[in-house]
């Protein structure tokens, strides 16, 4: 009687069996889509941190630079072999960097100078692992694909190919709010031959270039704004490479940077 009472039947068994593998394979399945929509899909994407689909990989923050830096200090370190990267990719946000890049990351002065700015504007990174959802909306890119340590030719950014490239890269992911880092990229952006093709992808202009500088005892950086109707536009002086910009002046443009920040929170239904 004992032995019938814990009989399980080899029917159920296979059924359960058949079950068991079929959630397996759908779960399999899922993984597969979402490394080949990260993996392939945006592969082929000029960022310096992961995508996190459903926050950055549409309708993002996006803060883009010139080109990317390579300092003395990087050329040396790579040279003696102290530049290294993990094989293996690790998820890693523009907060948090040294999931991926190591210790070294900590002394980026580029992108330390900018969550002092975020922080200031009222709406601090989380440096904590991924962070939360606004800390996987941001994706940094920048202009052009290209590396060096110092701008020779500005103009040389806009020739077709790094135009093209920055235009990929908006059609791409879809920015919701562009952070320039660089007083001239809204030059870039406002020329005959780039901007319809910008508004093409991101809606009509709403509200012309604006320039903003304000009274300070120290020197006076013009800030820009500018909207269009899936986009907000702002272009900042460059964290590091601009003399004589301090914390203060950046300081003073709280008000407008902390409505722009929070419009962009409301917008994608983050706190």
């Amino acid at each position: 009687r004992h032995e019938i009472l814990n009989y399980v039947s080899p029917c159920k068994v296979h059924f359960k069996l058949k079950l068991d593998k079929l959630h397996l394979l759908i779960y399999n399945e899922y993984l597969s889509v979402k490394y080949l929509y990260k993996v392939i899909i945006m592969s082929d994407l000029n960022l310096s941190n992961s995508i996190f689909q459903g926050y950055n990989d549409k309708h993002g923050l996006m803060i883009c630079g010139y080109e990317w830096g390579w300092s003395k200090a990087d050329e040396a370190a790579y040279v003696a072999g102290e530049y290294k990267l993990p094989e293996n990719k690790i998820d890693h946000t523009f907060a948090n960097k040294s999931l991926y890049y190591g210790e070294q990351a900590k002394k980026w002065r580029y992108d330390n100078t900018i969550k002092i700015w975020f922080e200031m504007w009222g709406h601090p990174l989380d440096e904590n692992e991924l962070g939360g959802a606004f800390e996987k909306s941001l994706v940094q890119t920048n202009w052009a694909a290209t590396q060096g340590n110092k701008i020779d030719n500005p103009n040389k950014f806009l020739q077709p190919e790094h135009v093209d490239d920055f235009l990929y890269h908006v059609e791409k992911l879809r920015p919701k709010l562009i952070l320039f880092m660089g007083s001239n990229l809204t030059n870039y952006l406002n020329r005959a031959n780039v901007l319809p093709r910008f508004e093409q992808l991101v809606g009509k202009q709403t509200q012309p270039l604006r320039v903003v500088q304000k009274d300070f005892s120290g020197k006076r950086f013009k800030i820009r704004f500018q909207s269009f109707e899936n986009c907000e536009v702002v272009c900042l002086p460059h964290p590091s490479a601009s003399r004589g910009l301090s914390y203060d002046y950046i300081a003073l443009f709280e008000p407008e940077m902390n409505r722009i920040l929070s419009d962009f929170k409301t917008t994608r239904g983050f706190k």
